[in-house]
């Protein structure tokens, strides 16, 4: 569902996106592979890492005491949080984005 929002509105802002929209809706997931990503929610992890001003990337697995919680820091949800940063990352730093 989200995925056809970004297809009508790269319709309706062609200039918007730096791949330009399918004349096709049959062409619809080429586009969608190539302007979206899927980012996991930062929950408890970032949570513990505001509180603590430290970025959850710099963070290891374990138990981490808070002010008014203790945070379990799970090495599985750091990699996948740092995942997503460096795929982020990598679009943000390698034009041309996607297969436009």
């Amino acid at each position: 569902m989200l995925n056809n929002l970004v297809t009508e509105l790269a319709s309706s802002y062609p200039d918007l996106f730096y791949n330009a929209p399918p004349a096709d809706r049959v062409e619809n997931q080429d586009f969608i592979e190539a302007s979206t990503m899927c980012t996991r929610s930062f929950g408890i992890t970032g949570l513990a890492a505001a509180e603590h001003g430290s970025p959850f990337c710099t963070m290891k697995a374990g138990n981490l005491q808070g002010g008014r919680l203790n945070y379990e820091i799970q090495g599985e949800t750091l990699k996948a949080l740092c995942a997503n940063i460096a795929e982020l990352s990598d679009r943000l730093n390698d034009p041309p984005w996607g297969k436009y």
